[in-house]
């Protein structure tokens, strides 16, 4: 009989599971889809993804909007990144029925520069495909002509000089090749920001090619300056000996960009516990570069806001003791500008957050799971570790990173919030940051595991 019961308990936590999976799946296509343009700026898609993702939460149960605690006209200012200043409901000033949507939101602004138009470049006559062969650095300025190729000098890669060197008028009119990890290793910029140290100091100079074997993904994390010339990244089919480039890149810098963090609240059964947990992730993606290439970000983060949302609809049918904060935050791909803000105009103390969960990046289907820690979060780690070896479901790896800034765990980690952060990463990594991040290349093989960890340290 034991044993019999036992049986049936996994049977109905997998069902269980089973329905909350089609929850998952069902947020990640929605809000990766063509209608979102990346959840960008472009199309209002941010607007409509966190409009989306409300009239989900709104559906559920005891979640309502997280109330500010007062005014939030704190400046962030986080280090060698963008100012994020607050705002007001911008373009949510537009939206029909914009009451049910205005008190889940916190409306912050930064500047960013955007690339939705022209995006072309061939080499001795042969084009180049944009995301496959070739990407743009976001902080590149609008540029359409032809320029003559050349190799930087292995000389010429040193800390004292380069930006002299290269801004001599030698290179007026050409784009320099210059190898990206002999950059790295001789010239050793800041790990924070690798190129604005060197790269917005430079002038005279038609533009830069830094080139690796492996391709680079396209990122925003730096659009919110723009250098004086064009910053390409090339992989390894760039040539040795290439004579001349076509280039045609359109860009425009928008002096202030409204953003949005959707901030909800499931209070605990306990009125007396003034503590309380925090799960997010972030719902923004990349949108375009150029006109034709749009990134859906599937995976990327997608899988974390539906994680996210999945995780409130069991909480308010498994209420615990701990009341439980869902954050959907905007603007992680501009350098987690964000979570910087809200950690700055808090809605709840942060000293009062138990322990804090970021998911981004969950859709993969690795035993793998990445792994960081905020200092203070160890006591968190082993207890997840316990649950993870004991679980219904097959374990993961759990693989520690060293804190770094790749997520927003990063900013709470800044104000002492004990938590962690999870990625599974498999073989859908491939498709980090380009426009194959489909929901047709997600995988939910990890749900049910990845689910039960979070429902069991909570509970």
């Amino acid at each position: 009989m034991k044993r019999f019961l036992m049986a049936l308990t996994c049977a109905l936590t997998l069902a269980g599971c089973t329905d909350y999976r089609a929850c998952f799946n069902e947020v990640i296509k929605e809000i990766s889809s063509d209608r979102y343009n990346g959840r960008s700026v472009y199309g209002d898609g941010d607007v409509h993804a966190a409009m989306y993702l409300i009239d989900r939460l709104s559906e559920i149960d005891g979640v309502v909007p997280c109330p500010a605690a007062g005014e939030e006209n704190n400046v962030a200012r986080p280090y060698l990144k963008s100012v994020v200043e607050p705002s007001d409901a911008g373009r949510w000033n537009v939206v029909e029925n914009k009451e049910k949507y205005l008190p889940w939101l916190q409306h912050f602004q930064f500047p960013m520069n955007v690339m939705r138009g022209a995006m072309s470049l061939s080499v001795d006559g042969v084009a180049y495909a944009p995301t496959f062969d070739f990407t743009v650095k976001e902080f590149s300025p609008t540029c359409h002509g032809f320029f003559k190729v050349t190799y930087l000098d292995e000389e010429a890669y040193r800390r004292e000089g380069f930006i002299e060197h290269l801004s001599s008028g030698l290179y007026r009119d050409q784009f320099v090749v210059i190898d990206w990890n002999h950059y790295l290793e001789t010239l050793q910029p800041d790990p924070f920001d690798k190129y604005k140290p060197y790269l917005t100091e430079l002038k005279d100079i038609g533009g830069i090619i830094l080139r690796q074997e492996e391709q680079f993904p396209y990122f925003k994390a730096r659009s919110y300056y723009q250098t004086r010339m064009p910053v390409l990244f090339v992989n390894g089919s760039f040539p040795d000996d290439a004579r001349e480039i076509e280039l045609h890149v359109d860009a425009e810098m928008l002096p202030m960009r409204d953003a949005h963090n959707v901030v909800a609240y499931l209070p605990g059964t306990d009125p007396k516990c003034d503590t309380y947990y925090t799960i997010f992730g972030h719902y923004d993606h990349l949108g375009y570069m150029g006109s034709e290439s749009m990134f859906p970000g599937a995976n990327d983060n997608a899988s974390g806001a539906a994680m996210v949302v999945t995780l409130a609809k069991y909480f308010s049918k498994n209420r615990p003791r701990h009341g439980i904060q869902f954050i959907l935050l905007d603007a992680e791909e501009e350098n987690l500008l964000g979570s910087f803000f809200y950690c700055e105009n808090p809605r709840l103390p942060l000293d009062k957050i138990e322990y804090m969960i970021d998911l981004d990046m969950v859709a993969d289907d690795s035993d793998h799971l990445s792994t960081q820690i905020t200092p203070g979060g160890e006591a968190g780690l082993e207890r997840f570790r316990q649950i993870n070896a004991s679980s219904k479901f097959p374990p993961f790896d759990f693989v520690m990173e060293p804190m770094n800034d790749d997520s927003d765990h990063f900013s709470f980690a800044q104000k002492g919030v004990p938590g962690i952060y999870f990625e599974t990463e498999g073989s859908i990594l491939q498709y980090y940051h380009t426009p194959r991040d489909s929901y047709e290349n997600t995988r939910d093989s990890n749900f049910d595991r990845l689910f039960y960890l979070v429902t069991k340290f909570v509970e």
